[in-house]
Formats: C-alpha cells, structure tokens, sequence
C-alpha cells in the first residue's frame, strides 16, 4: 500500500501542514509530477480546483487534473487519474464526498491505486474517506441511519479540526468511541499524520481518543 495523508486543513503557512507538505512531496520532480484533485462536491466553476491548483504551483508544480464524480464525471479519465502521481481528495461535505465515489465506482480504483503504491492525500472531509466510516458526520448531522462505510484504508477514524467543534459534539464523539471501540484520531487545523506500511507518523498535536 502506498503513502496515504491525512491532513485537518492544508495552508502552507502552518508549520505542520509545512511538514506534510515537505513528505509528500520530497522525490518528486516538479517539472514531471502530476496530481489529480477530486472535488468534494459539484465545483463546475473548478473555483476550489484552482485554489488548490495554485496551492501546489506554489511548490513548483504544474500538472494537475480536474477528476469530477459530479455532472462532469468521465469514466474514461480514469486510466489518466490513475497514473497520477498523487490522487487528492479536496475538503467540503464528507458524506456527499463518501456518496459520490460510491455512486461513481470509484472505491475498487483508489483501493487499486494505493495497493500499487499510488500516494492519496486526503483534506478534513477528503481524510475522511479513508477510514472506517463516516459516523461521526452523521452525528453531528443527526443522521442516525445506517452507518455509510468509508474506504476503510486504515483500521481508525480520523477527526479534523478538533479544535474547532463545541463540546457537546465533543462528547458525543467519545460516547460513540466508547460504544464502538473505534480509535478517533482527532486533529486540529495545522496537524495530520502519515499512514505508510502499517506504522503511523502524527504531525503536530494529533490526539487519540480511545475510550480509555
């Protein structure tokens, strides 16, 4: 399985996200390398793609790809998206983001593409897609359906900008690891981690709540 990056938030002035940022791309050609963007949610303006286009060019790199699951999707970019050298998976709605690669049959190539050592980065809704579930959205939305299984890369959850959520979704997060046994890693903006051959690499003040 290839690298896969949990970021909160991805701005470039954090330390932190520097960090990531710095791992993720260390080896990389600039000139050569190629990352597809996939939007969270409809983007027909590609408004939020030419952020993050921007984002990267700050570090040089150029070639992106605009995969859309939305109005714009073409199944016949998929054999592109996959020789990427780096899929990212943007911020946004983590259950719409879960519901439209489901919808569009995307889980058997991303899981493909990491079984290849394909490099997935994930922001805050992105990151979300890679673990267990979406559960946590759902109670926060008080959704109380049938829990919608994510990638399921990882064997944990992850909880982005911890630091921004009030107390009582706080608690409700610890009430339903204590009631799973589901290991939250719950990151404020700045922070993230690493997943890489089973070990786990946090940056910055990743907390895990355990139940313990």
């Amino acid at each position: 399985m290839g690298k896969i990056f949990f970021y909160s938030d991805q701005i470039a002035e954090t330390p932190g996200n520097r960090r990531l940022d710095e791992r993720l791309l260390e080896g990389l050609d600039p000139e050569t390398a190629k990352i597809a963007y996939i939007p969270s949610t409809e983007d027909k303006e590609q408004k939020y793609y030419t952020l993050k286009a921007e984002y990267y060019r700050g570090y040089g790199i150029r070639n992106m790809m605009f995969f859309d699951l939305y109005s714009e999707f073409d199944s016949g970019k998929i054999e592109e998206l996959l020789q990427c050298d780096i899929i990212h998976l943007s911020a946004g709605n983590p259950i719409e983001l879960r519901q439209a690669l489901r919808r569009r049959g995307m889980d058997k190539h991303l899981k493909a593409y990491s079984n290849q050592g394909g490099v997935l980065v994930g922001v805050s809704a992105g990151a979300v897609q890679f673990g267990k579930s979406t559960k946590l959205f759902q109670l926060y939305a008080d959704d109380s359906g049938e829990t919608l299984e994510a990638l399921r890369f990882v064997d944990f959850e992850f909880l982005p900008h911890y630091n921004r959520w009030n107390e009582t979704f706080k608690e409700q997060v610890l009430d339903y690891v204590r009631a799973t046994g589901t290991i939250v890693y719950a990151g404020n903006d700045g922070d993230g981690l690493i997943v890489e051959d089973g070990e786990i690499q946090f940056i910055g003040d990743v907390i895990a709540l355990n139940g313990e």
